[in-house]
């Protein structure tokens, strides 16, 4: 093939296909109307977007379908968080308004002071039997002294931190109680002195004694308060307790073998040793609560145990010794009452027991002959009554 008709091929082949591009896609038919900017393509259907010719990029269709929505609006700075930050006070749950006396959940100082009514319980008080002058029978009742109510405070103060779940305290508790007790022998009768030497001293005519009780305890309590729901609320606590317990007795004889007669014990028990304990309430429907507390501990520390006695009005000493060791006593208290709360104020009474497994040891010589001889009784010492107590938070 000659140049010339390779080139007149060339040029027939460029003009038809010029021509199939030029032509329509979709042909108008008759009595259609040319479609927008005439380019002869159908009026697109109703809520669709028009078609775009041929000519046109598919990427100014896709961004016609956008610009038919509204633009997006931002959401406005101060909308809230959709999961709202922790309580601060408590991890589980809003702190009721009647529980917050109890359960402040908040950092702060607080007080605490109780009235103290109660009678304290010895064993090993007696002083005398009194029975019969007839016969080597012993008949009759055992004389004792006793204790009448007494007064005493209980005074605590302590810090809460850690949201108000934690706090250090210091609690201070004085209690003071005496005794006496009288018999005389009618005719007939005769007393047999129990505290006195055997053989020494051993009828009389009269009798009579008393008795003194001084009680200090020093607490330095670590504690834990709990939450457990809206109406019930624990207080954990624990930590050191220091004691300082005395007690005084005296009796006195007359008559008999007895010519101006005196026995005079003294006991005290100073020790150290922890105590663990919770305190709980109960209720706090508008403010009204059952309270409850208990406490146990060991005590450690001296105990010793002073003996004199003597007659002829003081002339003649029969006994003068005393008996000390170290021993570890278990103690213990309950108390359960009432009480009603307002924002940082509590008011509770109630009934509290404590008690104190042998905390003495009293010495008693028993034979004129074996000088030597003695036994030791050991004397539990229980503390009943009322408490007052005031709470304040700040």
């Amino acid at each position: 093939m000659t140049p010339g008709r390779l080139l007149v091929g060339l040029g027939i082949l460029i003009a038809v296909v010029g021509t199939a591009t030029a032509q329509p896609a979709f042909p108008v038919s008759s009595g259609s109307s040319p479609g927008p900017n005439g380019s002869g393509f159908p009026a697109p259907a109703l809520g669709l977007p028009p078609v775009a010719p041929p000519g046109e990029s598919s990427i100014q269709t896709l961004s016609a379908l956008v610009d038919d929505h509204p633009p997006v609006k931002e959401l406005p700075s101060g909308l809230p968080e959709l999961v709202p930050p922790p309580d601060k006070h408590h991890s589980d749950h809003e702190i009721p308004g009647a529980m917050t006396p109890f359960y402040p959940g908040r950092s702060g100082w607080y007080t605490s002071g109780e009235f103290l009514l109660m009678r304290p319980r010895t064993t090993n008080l007696d002083y005398a039997v009194l029975g019969t002058s007839n016969g080597l029978g012993t008949v009759g009742p055992v004389e004792s002294l006793g204790y009448k109510v007494g007064t005493g405070l209980r005074a605590e103060a302590g810090y809460r931190f850690g949201e108000g779940k934690w706090e250090a305290a210091f609690a201070y508790t004085y209690l003071e109680a005496t005794g006496a007790s009288s018999i005389v022998a009618l005719p007939g009768e005769v007393l047999y002195p129990t505290s006195t030497r055997h053989g020494l001293t051993d009828r009389a005519t009269s009798a009579g004694g008393n008795t003194d009780l001084d009680y200090m305890l020093f607490d330095m309590l670590v504690a834990r308060r709990m939450l457990i729901d809206d109406h019930f609320a624990l207080r954990w606590l624990g930590g050191g307790r220091f004691a300082d317990i005395r007690q005084v007795d005296n009796t006195y004889f007359n008559g008999g073998d007895a010519r101006g007669a005196a026995v005079l014990t003294r006991s005290r028990f100073q020790g150290f040793g922890p105590i663990i304990g919770v305190e709980g309430i109960f209720g706090s429907w508008h403010g009204f609560h059952l309270y409850s507390r208990a406490t146990i501990g060991l005590v450690s520390g001296r105990n010793t145990n002073r003996l004199v006695e003597t007659n002829d009005s003081g002339a003649t000493t029969y006994v003068n010794t005393s008996y000390d060791l170290w021993k570890v006593v278990p103690t213990g208290s309950l108390a359960i009452g009432f009480g009603w709360q307002y924002k940082n104020l509590s008011l509770r009474a109630g009934y509290e027991i404590q008690q104190w497994q042998g905390i003495f040891e009293r010495v008693q010589y028993t034979d004129d002959v074996a000088q030597g001889s003695f036994n030791a009784r050991s004397t539990n010492l229980s503390i009943q009554g009322l408490f007052l107590q005031s709470v304040l938070n700040f």
